[in-house]
């Protein structure tokens, strides 16, 4: 398959006992004096005979005063590999540099507020962009904190792209994680607190048997893995992703497709393996998260009448529906009694501070369908001037 883009994020920070001023929230940066997991993914690309597309790593800062830095330190990790792979190291100079290429072709100062790399939504789109301005038929969305076991893999993403399903031209593609021998979560991790309101586990298991473990081979997903998914030029250049949404990206681009027509299919076949470095992140952090992703979310889908509620289920339709505010608030209440018999001052504030502003629904207030034509609008008007322009050094 020669016509395609393979991006990389990697996401870096200071080094362990450094002053930060961490301005962006990343689940697991790496440190800067540490190795990382870009050089192991890299490496598990031997398992190809030959990759005959390009591969763009996008270097990612969580503060902007070391984004030189980060791009240095990518660029010594991709050094040894750029003699076997056409391979670019695309950071927040390189990034830079596309933005006055789109300004200099009259992109709109609203339109390339989009371009930039300030959460995981808008680090995708410059994924996006990344194959938009190589003009690649395809790119194809991986992680650094993956590695590539199936040496038939780019070969699965040629076969199923541009074939026809009943009727319907695949253009997304998703494919799963191996965790790192199933596609299954293991449920016994689940804390007490979690199980009865927001047990996501069981939810994304019964998901997964439902589209990964039953036949037929492709077919439509109601949820997609960031790091294993394969997207057109087309859809790219149509749809970006929702920078409101901070988290969570991966399954919101999937809304934002079907919004715009297109279905993600998923290859019960297409299988890379997820070794995730363990997140340092407090638990009434991610469940505030979830909170605000999933409000934002159902918001998206009563706007939208093209997306039926009954076809994101069991997973993430589960934490859709007339009942989430419920979930969340009941959630953070017996979280609250894990922190008060740890005697945790701040855990408690803070899911307080999750449950009020689960009650204030200010999410209400959001009108999601002008907000997504607008977004589209200007992403559209990016897409076309770089489409075919190139990633600059």
């Amino acid at each position: 398959m020669k016509e395609f883009t393979m991006v990389i994020p990697t996401y870096w920070g200071r080094g362990e006992g450094e002053e930060t001023d961490e301005e962006i929230v990343f689940d697991h940066p790496t440190a800067l004096n540490e190795e990382g997991t870009l050089a192991r993914l890299l490496d598990s690309l031997s398992i190809f005979k030959q990759v005959t597309g390009k591969i763009v790593v996008i270097s990612v800062a969580d503060e902007r005063g070391i984004a030189g830095d980060v791009k240095d330190n990518v660029g010594q990790i991709i050094a040894p590999y750029r003699s076997r792979y056409d391979i670019t190291n695309l950071g927040q100079n390189s990034l830079e540099k596309i933005k006055e290429s789109l300004a200099d072709k009259g992109v709109s100062e609203s339109a390339l507020e989009l371009v930039n790399l300030n959460n995981y939504a808008a680090v995708r789109n410059i994924c996006s962009l990344a194959g938009i301005c190589n003009g690649s038929r395809y790119t194809i969305f991986i992680d650094d904190d993956e590695v590539f076991t199936d040496p038939d893999f780019l070969k699965k993403i040629e076969e199923n792209m541009g074939q026809f399903v009943a009727g319907e031209e695949i253009k997304a593609l998703a494919g799963y994680y191996l965790q790192p021998d199933t596609y299954r979560l293991d449920e016994s991790k689940v804390p007490k607190w979690r199980a009865p309101w927001w047990n996501n586990t069981v939810a994304m298991n019964s998901a997964f048997e439902k589209i990964i473990g039953q036949e037929p081979r492709l077919k439509p997903t109601p949820f997609v893995f960031g790091g294993n998914m394969t997207v057109s030029l087309e859809v790219l250049k149509k749809v970006p992703f929702d920078p409101r949404i901070t988290r969570g990206e991966d399954i919101d681009f999937l809304l934002n497709l079907r919004i715009q027509g297109t279905t993600f299919y998923l290859d019960r076949k297409l299988a890379i393996k997820h070794l995730p470095p363990a997140s340092a992140q407090k638990d009434w952090k991610k469940v505030r998260e979830d909170a605000i992703r999933f409000l934002y979310e159902r918001k998206k889908v009563r706007d939208h009448g093209e997306l039926a509620l009954e076809e994101l289920q069991p997973y993430p339709g589960v934490f859709l529906g007339n009942d989430l505010e419920e979930r969340i608030i009941k959630t953070n209440q017996l979280l609250k009694r894990e922190y008060e018999a740890q005697q945790d001052e701040e855990g408690i504030q803070e899911c307080e501070k999750t449950i009020a502003i689960t009650e204030e629904k200010l999410w209400d207030q959001i009108d999601t369908r002008a907000w997504l034509k607008q977004i589209t609008a200007h992403w559209q008007e990016v897409a076309m001037a770089a489409e075919g322009m190139g990633i600059p050094k």
